[in-house]
């Protein structure tokens, strides 16, 4: 015996449902995963210290290089390029 329109219609209507929770779930949980494999990063900031309201320093590394920027409220400016062996020691 066939099953009546409005019982197929909703079968498949909850069997679409959960394919979309799933896709859903699925897409939650690899949004913070790193596909790419590595999980080291080119740019890093390594360090941040709030001088004023508005105005921040930032230390950072872009790959071998360590940047020292400033941001304020009238944007960003590069202060100064540090040497790798400067960084690490004042680190340490």
């Amino acid at each position: 015996m066939a099953w009546p329109f409005w019982a197929a219609y909703g079968l498949r209507l909850v069997a679409a449902a959960l394919v979309l929770a799933a896709l859903y779930a699925l897409a939650r949980a690899l949004r913070g995963a790193r596909l790419r494999g590595s999980a080291k990063r080119c740019v890093a900031i390594v360090e941040t210290t709030m001088l004023a309201p508005q105005a921040t320093l930032h230390l950072l590394r872009v790959g071998e290089r360590y940047l020292l920027i400033g941001s304020a409220s009238a944007g960003i400016s590069l202060l100064a390029e540090l040497e790798p062996g400067d960084v690490l020691n004042a680190i340490r």
